[in-house]
């Protein structure tokens, strides 16, 4: 064994990936707070104060659904980290770059709540949540192929993970052509069928659990 391959085992993984939760879990507080420093208390006269609130509702609407992707993708980066045991360099170089995707929300965010009717807000926006997304997904992949996923994960819950993961970042891929054939608004409304996906994702998962425990009672 070279002292390299003694430094990879001994210092650079192997070990308990705590350390890289905190750390991730700091971004994503950090990340969830500046969302909200976007949204400026107008400076108006009182009985401009109604007008001025009502122009904010696009920032603010950014705001909530900027909030709710990334609560999302923390607790389902919280529930993979309940089951990976280990880490690796490159798994570590992935959730730093996914973690980059995740500080830079903010910008789009804002970007989308003041330019919300222009493509390329639109375009930047799905592109950063899309990113989030597949790397959360090529994080879990690495990690079983790696075996640093928990034993009594099966490679169903596996499958199961990798595919209910892929519902958002799809969606807003997706809605990328939506926005450049018929624009922002309405690749924008298409962000909406990421929630029904999600639902009917699980209704299929569970429906074929019960057909296999059904098939196995027969048997």
């Amino acid at each position: 064994m070279t002292t390299y391959e003694r430094y990879l085992r001994t210092i650079a993984g192997g070990g308990s990936p705590e350390r890289l939760v905190f750390f991730s879990d700091a971004v994503f507080a950090i990340a969830m707070t500046l969302l909200v420093v976007e949204l400026k208390v107008p400076h108006v006269a009182n009985a401009e104060l109604g007008k001025a609130l009502a122009e904010l509702t696009p920032e603010f609407l950014s705001f909530i659904l900027s909030f709710v992707v990334i609560g999302t993708v923390w607790m389902s980066h919280h529930r993979k980290f309940r089951a990976i045991t280990g880490y690796t360099q490159t798994l570590v170089r992935i959730n730093l770059v996914m973690l980059l995707a995740v500080a830079s929300l903010p910008f789009t965010t804002s970007l989308l709540g003041r330019y919300g009717d222009d493509r390329i807000s639109v375009y930047l926006y799905a592109a950063t949540i899309a990113t989030i997304g597949f790397l959360m997904s090529a994080l879990w992949i690495y990690a079983w192929h790696k075996g640093l996923i928990a034993k009594d994960v099966t490679v169903d819950v596996f499958r199961y993970v990798l595919v209910q993961s892929f519902s958002i970042p799809g969606i807003f891929l997706l809605s990328i052509p939506v926005a450049a054939l018929a624009g922002a608004t309405a690749a924008e409304f298409t962000w909406i069928a990421a929630v029904p996906l999600s639902l009917i994702i699980n209704r299929v998962f569970r429906a074929k659990r019960r057909e296999v425990r059904k098939s196995k009672s027969h048997q």
